[in-house]
């Protein structure tokens, strides 16, 4: 018989509306970065920062349908960036007193204002002759040293609700983790195009794996903020060795995550040859994390949902992956990056998108594992 355990934190209804929404919107974001790099359309306009309505000033005529793709992505950027704002505003506004209420919001405004000022620091005009002399140091250090001093402020109230076992404390900490990490990766994106002339396409590689972090960090908060305290019981040995294969998985797929992001962008062999191991990897971990899950006494029903998920998008992704190296590097033929059918595209794209959603699916399950274990003290035999 389950026995299933009403512990704190809270539901939190507006942070979990915001938080899928947020997820929902991280999705659509990695699709179009995935279509970019698919399509190698990541160039295809030099000039950044741009604003949220720039392509309105544009005369559609002329653009390439990569144009287009390239704009939209940064658009939904903007969108998904504010909706996390949303987020991680009504996480912190869960705190009980009002002084740690306003503290809060001062410094999530701050650290967004400061990323602003930062941006605006750039003058477009001159950054495509001169991109380091087009940049006004007195106006980005200001911007930057808001930011990043707002950013210090929030990552120290956080971990001090860790310390003092405050009821939203984890919830805070992963929004706060997915708000820095958009505003990161909008950085990584815009500069990747604003510096390929002095560093080249490196930045494009970060910028494809940090994307699927970001996306797994927005779903844990999506799914703390929805299901936020209702463990079952588990056992002494449960408690110990199912967090260690659940985090296990999440480190052996980020590694994973790594080689593809090197394979989709250079298709070095030595990461092909990592990626194709490490999905051997991937899949023992997903075997072992699910067969232990299944076979917990009192957690079973609890943990099906991630059992079931992890089994069919494991399995999806090795078929996808199988597809999707066969249509690149087994036809016979020279490299070609970009693909070269809407067959080849969609295959890649999917395979990507799997990806991400197995790497969320994954950090999900080892929160909700790591929560079921931490609170043991507080189960009581039924």
């Amino acid at each position: 018989m389950n026995k299933i355990i009403n512990l704190a934190p809270t539901k939190t209804p507006i942070t979990a509306v915001c938080s899928w929404i947020s997820a929902i919107l991280v999705l659509s974001l990695l699709t179009l970065g995935t279509l970019i790099t698919t399509y190698r359309v990541g160039m295809v306009d030099p000039i950044w920062p741009t604003e949220p309505w720039y392509l309105l000033s544009q005369n559609w005529s002329e653009p390439s349908a990569g144009y287009f793709i390239e704009h939209i992505h940064r658009v939904v950027g903007y969108i998904s960036g504010f909706a996390i704002l949303g987020m991680i505003l009504t996480s912190f506004l869960a705190n009980k007193t009002i002084t740690s209420k306003v503290a809060s919001v001062i410094c999530i405004v701050g650290v967004s204002l400061g990323v602003a000022i930062a941006m605006t620091s750039i003058d477009r005009t001159k950054a495509l002759a001169d991109p380091i002399g087009a940049v006004n140091q007195m106006k980005m250090r200001i911007g930057l040293g808001i930011a990043l001093a707002s950013a210090a402020f929030l990552m120290f109230q956080s971990i001090n609700g860790f310390r003092n076992n405050q009821q939203h404390a984890s919830l805070q900490f992963l929004a706060l983790l997915s708000y820095l990490g958009v505003i990161s990766q909008g950085l990584l994106g815009g500069l990747r195009v604003y510096l390929h002339a002095l560093v080249g396409p490196e930045l494009a590689t970060i910028h494809g794996a940090t994307g699927q972090m970001v996306f797994a960090l927005v779903a844990g908060t999506a799914i703390l903020a929805t299901f936020p305290g209702a463990f079952p019981k588990l056992e002494d040995k449960e408690r110990r060795l199912l967090p260690f294969i659940g985090w296990a998985l999440v480190v052996a797929l980020l590694f994973q995550l790594a080689w593809a992001v090197i394979v989709r962008h250079g298709g070095q062999p030595w990461a092909q040859r990592l990626h194709m191991i490490g999905a051997f990897i991937v899949f023992g971990i997903v075997t072992w994390l699910s067969l232990r899950m299944a076979g917990s006494t009192y957690a079973r029903a609890f943990f099906k949902p991630y059992t079931i998920l992890l089994g069919l998008v494991v399995f999806v992704q090795v078929i996808l992956g199988v597809e999707a190296y066969l249509g690149k590097f087994a036809t016979g033929k020279p490299l070609i990056q970009e693909a070269v059918s809407f067959g080849q595209a969609t295959v890649r794209t999917l395979h990507a998108l799997t990806g991400a959603l197995l790497l969320a699916i994954a950090f999900a399950a080892a929160l909700r594992i790591s929560q079921v274990a931490k609170y043991k003290g507080l189960q009581n035999e039924s």
